[in-house]
């Protein structure tokens, strides 16, 4: 019973030297065969996609990161060239408008008759933001003004007079201020009229019936020059009425001024 149980164990440890023998073989027999090699080829293939992938995240990443990188460069430097060109044509508007004052100057320059006694001045105020058909002019007394001193616009056509007068600024009462009467000369006819302002730059006068008075019909300023102070624009008359009203504008839209000239002593 003895001996049986030696034996199976000598066979026992025989079959494991066997099995040992033959895997170190079939290794052997592996590593002379190349197939190891080929395994190791195996393995890139498969691992191949697995890098790739991981490749592929790694660039995303690094692609959104270098997007949102770029995108917030290109928004700012869009920002940038907005505000340059904001900046840009903000200059030319700039440029507009000095070339647009200097071309009105000039063409303002070129109707004052030479060797005439004047001085340019700024309009600050106009009649919206002034008491109604007055102006405030940049110069006062610190500029020779003084009081009842004509003042022009567009060159050559009287608008008013200067009525107040401070170190810096005037204040120009037009022709057309309401209630106002200034004398005049209904050209063609050489009659001598009375305009009493209207406000807004309008005139009514009255004349006898029997004077033309036609539309277009101007009057100027009683003196040595031909200075035009109003426009005829209709009549209003009764067939039994010696006298008619005549209604007249300024030439001047003083709303449209920025300049005027006043004509010192």
């Amino acid at each position: 019973m003895i001996h049986q149980f030696h034996d199976k164990k000598r066979i026992a440890k025989r079959k494991n030297i066997i099995r040992n023998i033959i895997v170190i073989g079939i290794l052997f027999i592996i590593s002379i065969s190349g197939v190891l090699a080929w395994s190791g080829k195996l393995f890139n293939i498969i691992g191949l996609p697995i890098w790739k992938a991981q490749n592929n995240v790694l660039s995303t990443a690094n692609n959104e990161s270098y997007l949102l990188r770029s995108k917030s460069s290109l928004f700012n430097e869009n920002e940038m060239l907005k505000k340059d060109n904001i900046d840009l044509k903000n200059q030319m508007i700039d440029y507009q408008i000095i070339k647009n004052e200097n071309d009105k100057l000039k063409e303002l320059l070129g109707r004052i008759p030479p060797k005439e006694n004047l001085i340019l001045a700024t309009i600050l105020a106009k009649p919206n933001r002034s008491p109604y058909d007055t102006l405030i002019i940049d110069i006062g007394s610190d500029s020779g003004m003084t009081n009842n001193l004509q003042v022009f616009g567009d060159g050559n056509v009287p608008i008013g007079e200067i009525s107040k007068v401070y170190p810096n600024t005037s204040l120009v009462t037009l022709y057309s201020n309401p209630g106002k009467i200034t004398p005049g000369v209904l050209d063609g006819s050489n009659t001598s009229v009375e305009l009493i302002g209207r406000g807004g730059g309008n005139f009514d006068m009255m004349i006898p019936i029997d004077v033309p008075s036609e539309n277009g019909k101007l009057v100027v300023i009683p003196n040595l020059k031909t200075d035009i102070i109003a426009i005829v624009d209709g009549v209003i008359s009764a067939p039994t009425d010696p006298m008619k009203k005549v209604l007249l504008h300024s030439p001047v839209n003083v709303q449209g001024l920025k300049w005027v000239e006043v004509k010192r002593n």
